[in-house]
């Protein structure tokens, strides 16, 4: 068998008529002119079949003889080439290329649904203390570089809730009595339009807002808070949120080949802590390890629910008059969006009663259900 093709030199993008044949397990190129090449099949490297893309035969001195006939190199080469005929397979067949399509549509999905968390859960708590004490440290110094102002509340009223946190709260954490918690209070906002929140850092460190005290109006609640806070440290969610973040940037990062985010990834700790909602999941053991050591320490959840709602109303207050702080350069809308749904759903308050509930009874354990007997 002959096949039809060009030959063309290394380096040359001249080209010349050339035919190819095989005898037993070697090959032989006649050139137009008289010049011919011949040597052993397994020194000829063979591309891939593509659809009809032009295949090329790449020769030991570097030379290529290509071709357009595809099906005539398929025949002649099968029996003593190994050729990768599984991309042209599926490129024959729509319906291959559909199942493909969709395989890794559910692969990709999985994997950043499932799979991302899986594995950074994983990572989160193989981690030694030290990694979150300098995840930590760098955080709050971007935080206080660009986020927060110092805390204007009075050193009494401060130093009135870190003594409670420390006598009352802190002794409470047995299993992790080697996380070194500390509190520490920032201003954040505008005056009276000052954010209330409270959020904590992956060393233990957790950051109660101004306003969030203002806004407080007895210290049970600042406890519930400060507990459910205690939970997400104690589950390692903040690092887990940024080991998840961290994954899926370099994974996006690795498939569009642009490595410029390498650089930004730390400053983007801060940020992700601040602008993040927790998974669903997060916030929920959060709530119950506040409510499970609220029931302990003679404190009614009910405390937490209250806040939650306060806040809640706050800030529905603050969205009404959006437009008109924007103007005016206040809140921009997507810190309002969150800051609004941070505070959690009426399953969290529903939840906060069920144990408030047990609280009055004197329970230590409450075994919590919703209407369809599912614990919370």
């Amino acid at each position: 068998m002959l096949i039809q093709g060009k030959w063309h030199a290394q380096g040359s993008a001249a080209q010349s008529s050339a035919t190819l044949r095989l005898e037993s397990d070697r090959f032989v190129i006649e050139i137009e002119g008289g010049l011919s090449f011949s040597g052993k099949l397994e020194d000829l490297q063979i591309s891939d079949r593509l659809g009809n893309v032009e295949r090329k035969l790449t020769l030991e001195d570097g030379s290529i003889f290509s071709t357009q006939d595809n099906k005539s190199i398929d025949r002649l080469f099968k029996d003593h080439k190994k050729i990768n005929y599984f991309i042209h397979r599926l490129e024959s067949h729509f319906a291959w290329v559909a199942i493909a399509i969709i395989c890794i549509i559910v692969f990709s999905f999985s994997f950043f649904k499932w799979g991302v968390p899986w594995v950074s859960s994983k990572i989160a708590h193989a981690l030694p203390d030290k990694a979150n004490e300098l995840i930590a440290g760098h955080t709050l110094d971007f935080l206080d570089d660009y986020i927060f102002d110092e805390s204007q509340l009075e050193e009494q009223n401060k130093e009135k809730i870190r003594s409670r946190f420390r006598s009352r709260l802190i002794p409470l954490e047995e299993k992790n009595s080697i996380i070194k918690y500390k509190l520490l209070f920032r201003a954040w906002g505008d005056g009276e339009e000052g954010i209330p929140n409270a959020f904590a850092l992956p060393s233990g460190d957790i950051i109660l807002t101004d306003k969030f005290v203002e806004l407080s109006e007895s210290q049970d609640e600042i406890d519930a808070v400060i507990l459910h806070e205690m939970g997400h440290v104690a589950h390692r969610h903040s690092l887990e949120m940024v080991i998840e973040s961290t994954l899926v940037t370099t994974v996006v990062m690795m498939i569009t080949g642009d490595n410029s985010g390498f650089v930004d990834m730390g400053l983007g700790v801060g940020s992700l802590l601040v602008s993040s909602n927790y998974s669903r999941g997060h916030e929920s053991e959060a709530d119950l390890y506040a409510f499970e050591h609220m029931l302990v320490a003679k404190i009614d959840p009910q405390a937490f629910s209250d806040i939650m709602n306060r806040i809640t109303a706050y800030m529905g207050k603050v969205e009404n008059t959006e437009e008109h702080e924007e103007e005016g350069g206040g809140l921009s809308s997507s810190l309002l969006d969150y800051l609004s749904s941070h505070p959690g759903t009426a399953e969290r308050v529903d939840r906060a009663m069920w144990y408030s509930e047990c609280f009055k009874k004197g329970l230590l354990v409450c075994n919590a259900v919703d209407e369809d007997n599912n614990k919370f």
